[in-house]
């Protein structure tokens, strides 16, 4: 599984040159385009809703209405998995962990 998800996660931050599906330019582009196929393809929307990301999870909080977490906040729970949420430490490498919260605190603070 940890080899699955560092191919798959690899294989996201080679193609998020492929566009920033209009949600920013330049590397900040690349980098939510990244984190959003690290979110997608490490399974976080089987828990959590999310819109940028085109989830609907129910497990977890959902992202769209919860409150804004900090690149930090989220990073901690990506490595302690706390309340029932799994720890994504040895899963994801630090750098998609990383991608993961920037992305994931772009999109919380980006919602209406």
């Amino acid at each position: 599984m940890g080899r699955r998800s560092l191919a798959i996660g690899a294989a996201a931050l080679a193609l998020c040159g492929c566009g920033s599906s209009g949600r920013a330019t330049g590397a900040s582009g690349h980098a939510y385009a990244a984190g959003r196929a690290i979110f997608i393809h490490a399974g976080c929307g089987g828990c959590h809703t999310l819109e940028a990301a085109g989830t609907h999870g129910v497990l977890g909080p959902d992202f769209d209405r919860s409150e804004k977490l900090t690149e930090a906040q989220i990073r901690g729970q990506l490595d302690l998995g706390v309340g029932g949420m799994p720890s994504f430490r040895g899963r994801l490498s630090p750098k998609q962990e990383d991608a993961v919260a920037a992305f994931l605190s772009a999109a919380m603070r980006r919602r209406h």
